[in-house]
């Protein structure tokens, strides 16, 4: 039964799951046509077999959501975040027991992001057919090719994790990925603050207060409607266009039709709306309008340290290969040089100084802004910088 259309079929293959305690999982879905992604099928594996659940026959899926959310059964994706974003959507149900290959791969020498076919290739030797990258998954009856590839995307998984695990472990390395892949199961995760959308909104950063309340209120109308018509957001109104509402907030239907890349259906079902939007936007006090996020410019003395910072844990990571990326960014080290010398600095929710990060660069970070010495010395080709701090050599 590799294509389950029917609750028996589905529930056979719940019965697999658990017998074996582990599956890897895909979903294909399309994006742009709805206002959520649209899922079209779902891709699971067990060590027995691939399997492809037809969400357009099999109308409940609460069975194998509620394996996602097992925290004793183990699921196994890859760049997972959208999949499991589109499962909570679904059913409101908090992944638990994940692993990300994707992330993995970035504690033993591969960048991050790294795509599957290019993982797989590497570590288990396996090359992936590319032929369906764009097919329509809404299409009935699937073709052949369709459901081989759609196989493809999660067959090897759960090899793909053994490997990787078996690679952590030589490296020491496990806990790492595992406290990582724990994003997942945190519920802030999933949080969408549908409210701060019109920041978003090119040239918003422009506008005066006055303009962010009209564009706000304009962007929570055009959400209600597309949620209500279950269409996507761009397809009520352009962003460009309820920018040059807020620029010029309109009083009647012909200064709706003036601006530029409205269609004239857009203007007879939406002119009301719009201009009842612009009327509330306009009516808040002026206490209530939105303000713009201060972006404070660090001084050049901030940046210089942070540059800094970041090239030592550019060459710590660099030796130890794992990626820079999954460590922390360079925003996050402006950040957190401002905060150590403004004297702000809370070390208990401060990512970078928590957990497998402070153990691998953090407090070694912090050392230097507390002014220990430090030396950076060219060397040979393999490792090309040595790492000293205060006479001890850096060593990985």
């Amino acid at each position: 039964m590799p294509i389950i259309r029917t609750d028996e079929d589905l529930k056979k293959l719940c019965e697999e799951i658990d017998s074996h305690g582990r599956f890897s999982l895909d979903l294909e879905f399309i994006p742009e046509r709805t206002y959520e992604p649209e899922i079209c099928l779902i891709q699971v594996s067990t060590d027995l077999d691939a399997y492809i659940i037809d969400p357009y026959d099999v109308h409940d899926m609460t069975e194998i959501w509620k394996r996602v959310a097992d925290p004793n059964i183990l699921k196994v994706l890859h760049a997972g975040d959208q999949d499991l974003d589109l499962m909570h959507l679904s059913c409101g149900l908090l992944p638990q027991n994940v692993f990300d290959t994707q992330i993995a791969a970035g504690f033993i020498g591969f960048g991050y992001p790294i795509g599957y076919g290019k993982l797989l290739n590497q570590l288990l030797n396996i090359s992936l057919s590319k032929s369906e990258s764009f097919t329509d998954w809404t299409n009935r009856p699937l073709t052949q090719s369709q459901i081989d590839y759609a196989l493809d995307d999660v067959r090897h998984l759960l090899g793909l994790h053994d490997k990787l695990i078996e690679i952590l472990d030589e490296r020491q390395r496990k806990s790492w990925a595992i406290d990582e892949c724990k994003r997942y199961t945190d519920p802030s995760y999933y949080e969408k603050d549908r409210g701060k959308d019109f920041m978003r909104i090119k040239g918003a950063s422009s506008l005066s207060r006055r303009g962010l309340s009209v564009l706000k209120a304009i962007c929570d109308w055009r959400h209600g409607e597309a949620s209500r018509t279950n269409r996507p957001l761009k397809s009520i109104v352009a962003d460009n266009v309820i920018f040059e509402f807020a620029r010029h907030p309109p009083k009647n239907q012909a200064e709706i039709q003036r601006i530029r890349g409205i269609r004239p259906d857009q203007v007879k079902a939406f002119a009301p709306s719009i201009l009842k939007a612009v009327e509330q936007g306009l009516a808040l006090p002026e206490s209530d309008w939105p303000v713009w996020p201060s972006s404070r410019i660090p001084s050049k003395r901030e940046v210089l340290i942070s540059d800094f910072l970041f090239t030592v844990l550019k060459v710590i990571t660099f030796d130890l290969d794992v990626a820079a990326e999954l460590v922390t960014t360079r925003s996050a080290l402006e950040a957190l040089v401002r905060l150590h010398f403004e004297g702000n600095l809370n070390t208990d929710k401060f990512a970078l100084l928590q957990g497998w990060r402070n153990e691998l660069v953090g407090d070694r970070l912090m050392q230097i802004l507390q002014g220990a010495e430090c030396k950076l010395q060219l060397k040979s080709k393999s490792h090309p910088i040595s790492l000293e701090v205060n006479g001890k050599r850096i060593e990985h």
